[in-house]
């Protein structure tokens, strides 16, 4: 496992707590999620959990495109 100070622990929490909340309320599975990204599911599922090593910027529009939102909803609380 990913070793990770205290402040990138929390921001890798808080975006995938975002996305998580996000994807259930858009009834949106990893699956279907992973096929309108091209973001491997394992990868998505580190990604929600906070484990994910890099976010790249990309990623993260391919997953606010996908999700249909605004990038700053992702980014709420961080």
């Amino acid at each position: 496992m990913v070793e990770f100070s205290p402040e990138e622990y929390e921001l890798l929490t808080t975006f995938g707590k975002n996305l998580q909340t996000i994807r259930i309320n858009k009834k949106i599975s990893i699956k279907e999620l992973s096929n309108k990204t091209k973001i491997r599911e394992q990868y998505l599922r580190k990604i929600e959990k906070g484990q994910a090593k890099k976010l790249a910027t990309k990623h993260l529009f391919r997953i606010s495109d996908a999700l249909k939102i605004n990038l700053s909803e992702l980014l709420k609380g961080l």
